[in-house]
Formats: C-alpha cells, structure tokens, sequence
C-alpha cells in the first residue's frame, strides 16, 4: 500500500493597505469567517482523498461568493462601471491551465477556467466569447447587476473624484481583494487557481495577471503552487508565479528563499506592490508581501493546524 502524504491548503483574499485602524472589528469578524468558510470548502475535499484542483475551486468559488472579496460577487467596476472578472487554475500535475477574462456573466468564474482543463484547444478566452462558450456549456450565468455591491459603488465614485481616467490605486484605501488557493492533496499533486475583479475605474479591455499563467497562477508538481494578488501589470511583467518555480526548479532555491527573491527582490524593485501564497512538493507553506497586509489562510494536516491572518501576527 502506497503510503499517502497529508494534504496542506492555502487561501488569500487579497493584499494592499489593510491596517487595523481602517479595518473595524466587525468587517475582521465576518472577513475572518469567509476566509474559514473557504478552508472548509477546500478541507472537505481534501480529507475526503479528492484532488487539489477540485479542492482549490472549491476554496475560490466560497470566496467569490463573498461580497467582502474583490472577485466573482465583490468585484470592483469598470471604468465604464461594469464588471468584468477574470480567473485561472493551473494543474500542477499535467500542467494543463484554464483561464478567463473580461467575463461579465459568468457567476463563478473559476469553475470555468477549471472546464477549459478538459479542452485540448483552449486555454484562454475572453469577453463575450468566454460568456457563449459558458452558457454552450451550463455554467451558471448571471446579470452584471447581480455583481453590484454598496461598498464598491462607493469605491468606484470616489475614484471618478480622483480621476476619470486612472485605476484606483489611493495608497489609503488599496485592499486588492484578489483572491486565490493553493493545494496539495494527498497523492503530492499541486494546483493552484486565482479570481479577481481587477482594479477599480480599469479600462475596459485590461487584463491583469489573475488570467495569466505563470504571472498570478502557476503550479508544478516538480516545485510548487503559486497564487497571487497586487497591481497586476507589475505581476505580469515580473512572472511573479512562475519565477518562484524557476528558482526552485533551476536555482536550487527553498520555498522560502524563491518567494523572498521574488516579491521582496525582483517585484519590489519593479515597484510593484502585493503578495502571493505558495505550497511546495513537500507541502510546506509560503506567504510573501510587501503590502501592509494581506488576507490569507493555511491548513496543514501533518501539524493538524487550520489559521488565518491579516497581518503577520496570527489573527484567528
């Protein structure tokens, strides 16, 4: 009987300015709960022998029901204050990907991206042929209406104030709130997936690095799994994802040194601002930022531990 390795699972809800002065008790209480709603969702499958990739879908799509996430139900508006989400999901195992951008009905983008794991000719669509394709193929579709929320209504027209044409990037009010997972399950396969509304007041047509393998989602059986969240042109143009493979794979870097390299070296010195979780082939457990916070989770079975964070103290 082949012995089987305990399963870890890692969770993030996005990095920016989150201080506890501009973060009430209540919104950490019910940020908190999500974020243990969405480590059962993964738990669940992962405990029960079921595979990485389903158990990080399953994270993500709790956390895109959240209004409190900017992905899926929380997403931020456009600048022609519509939203358009975008998502990716990466088996480390075959090294198959499946991504989504500019949706503007489907409800969980996530569970799309993971259908085109299964299309030998696809990997990436975007727009209104990403919602055709999902309604051809039964994926729940909803009104861009059902996406509104009070709180980043408010978000948007303050934005407009500071500027018509720019992303909203105000340092005092940056919670990015991409969200992401990452798994190994209890055969050593890794995934990893990533879902996100993109930046407020963004220019219809922008693609940040939530949709893009190997700069927000990259997972590798031979090193590790890698979601992450921050100001996306910067991910994109520093491969954050697959950079943290690299090292391990080709620079013979730990986990630990592979994601330092990468966010407190490379991006950093890109400018670029935000963070990423990684699990490796051993199923140790990485969080990176250079934000002032960042939501995020981990359960680990061999040390029997289920945690959640905002900042670098434990918070659950």
């Amino acid at each position: 009987m082949i012995n089987k390795m305990p399963f870890a699972l890692c969770i993030h809800g996005g990095a920016g300015v989150i201080t506890p002065e501009n973060l009430s008790q209540t919104d950490k209480k019910i940020i908190k709960n999500d974020l243990i709603l969405a480590l059962n969702a993964g738990e669940k499958i992962l405990a029960e022998g079921g595979n990485a990739v389903d158990a990080v879908a399953a994270a993500v799509v709790a956390l895109e029901n959240s209004i409190h996430f900017n992905a899926g139900k929380g997403a931020v508006y456009s600048r022609e204050g519509k939203h358009l989400l975008e998502a990716s999901i990466m088996d480390g195992a075959t090294l198959e990907a499946g991504a989504v951008a500019n949706s503007m009905k489907i409800k969980n983008p996530v569970l799309f991206a993971k259908s085109l794991l299964e299309n030998k000719d696809l990997i990436m669509i975007s727009g209104v042929a990403a919602d055709n394709l999902a309604e051809q193929t039964n994926h729940e579709l909803v009104e861009n209406d059902y996406f509104d929320t009070d709180f980043r209504k408010e978000q948007f027209l303050e934005a407009k104030k500071i500027s018509e044409t720019a992303s909203f990037l105000d340092h005092t009010n940056l919670k990015m709130g991409t969200v992401g997972a990452v798994a190994i399950d209890r055969n050593g396969n890794i995934a990893a997936a990533t879902s996100t509304g993109g930046m407020t007041n963004k220019l219809d047509g922008r693609i940040g690095d939530s949709a893009i393998i190997g700069a927000g989602t990259y997972a590798n059986n031979k090193t590790c799994g890698v979601s992450c969240t921050g100001v996306g042109e910067y991910f994109i143009r520093a491969t954050v994802a697959s950079m943290v493979s690299n090292l391990m794979e080709f620079g013979k870097m730990s986990l630990a040194q592979a994601t330092e390299v990468t966010i407190k070296g490379h991006l950093t010195q890109l400018g670029g601002e935000g963070g990423l979780i990684a699990i490796d082939k051993h199923g140790n457990i990485n969080f990176s930022y250079n934000s002032q916070g960042m939501y995020r989770g981990f359960i680990n079975e061999k040390k029997n531990e289920k945690k959640v964070f905002i900042w670098d103290e434990e918070e659950l």
